[in-house]
């Protein structure tokens, strides 16, 4: 699960390459990845499928992902997301 600023578009480009970096470790290939678009409810914060574009999540072939859009706030978008990523465990036991 990795969480992001949706409203601090200046660091998007540096939070691309440490989540790349991330998901290159060994030890993480093939898992699952959530990416909570947090903030979502400020008018500045940049919509989750920007987000994905900008984090280059396309690229990612080698696990399933997800971006949700969120507020930890508010609590909108938070169950939806911990639902994806257990119903992702669950099938990856199966």
């Amino acid at each position: 699960i990795y969480v992001i600023d949706s409203a601090d578009q200046k660091r998007f480009e540096e939070t691309g390459q440490e989540l790349a970096e991330l998901t290159e470790e060994e030890s993480l290939t093939g898992v699952p990845l959530l990416v909570f678009a947090n903030k979502q409810d400020l008018g500045t914060a940049a919509p989750a499928a920007e987000i994905a574009e900008g984090l280059s999540l396309h690229t990612y072939r080698d696990r399933e992902w997800q971006i949700q859009a969120c507020s930890a706030l508010t609590g909108e978008g938070v169950q939806d997301g911990m639902n994806w990523i257990s119903s992702q465990i669950m099938n990856r036991k199966k």
